[in-house]
């Protein structure tokens, strides 16, 4: 009986081996039906997408050293507004002194003096307002008072408060008029 128990073992085994051999070739040909082969790439096409990214890369380098030659620019050329506003307010109070003055040889000083300052504010590419143009421009004036008159057309400048001054035709300070309003 022992022999025949033992048999029957062996059956069993045998049969759980090839069971278990045939799960693994099962697996296996499910495993690779998963994976995919990769696409061969042929030389030509990653040389032509290699000199693609290298040119797009040339481009943005290109960019990017433009940008910042542009910001540097702008830095250089605009950075010294708040210092030009400083002197803007000087020669204000010159026009002022020289209006004032009655000793006329401390006004020719002073004149000579905002002339100086003028030319220093020219080399520096800031220019006074044109005055002459007498018809308003919220981008170059500001309009501290408005007076109705008929004589007169709209948005005609009436009179100049303060000048205003511009850097490089960007409007650094504008200049303070009186403008005439339509009255209808």
């Amino acid at each position: 009986m022992e022999k025949t128990l033992n048999k029957d073992t062996k059956e069993q085994n045998q049969e759980t081996e090839e069971n278990s051999a045939e799960e693994e070739v099962s697996l296996d040909i499910e495993e690779n039906d998963s994976i995919e082969e990769p696409e061969e790439i042929s030389q030509e096409e990653i040389i032509k997408d290699l000199e693609d990214q290298l040119l797009r890369a040339k481009a943005e380098v290109q960019n990017v050293r433009r940008i910042a030659a542009q910001e540097v620019t702008k830095a250089r050329l605009f950075g010294v507004e708040s210092l030009a506003k400083d002197f803007l307010s000087v020669a204000d109070n010159l026009e002022r002194a020289i209006q004032s003055c009655e000793d006329t040889e401390v006004k020719e000083g002073l004149e000579l003096t905002l002339k100086s300052l003028e030319n220093s504010l020219k080399t520096a590419n800031i220019e006074p307002i044109n005055i002459e143009d007498m018809i308003f421009d919220p981008e170059k004036h500001e309009a501290i008072s408005v007076i109705e008159d008929d004589s007169v057309e709209a948005n005609t400048i009436i009179d100049f408060v303060q000048k205003g001054y511009t850097i490089l035709d960007r409007t650094l300070r504008p200049a303070k008029v009186v403008v005439c309003s339509d009255c209808s």
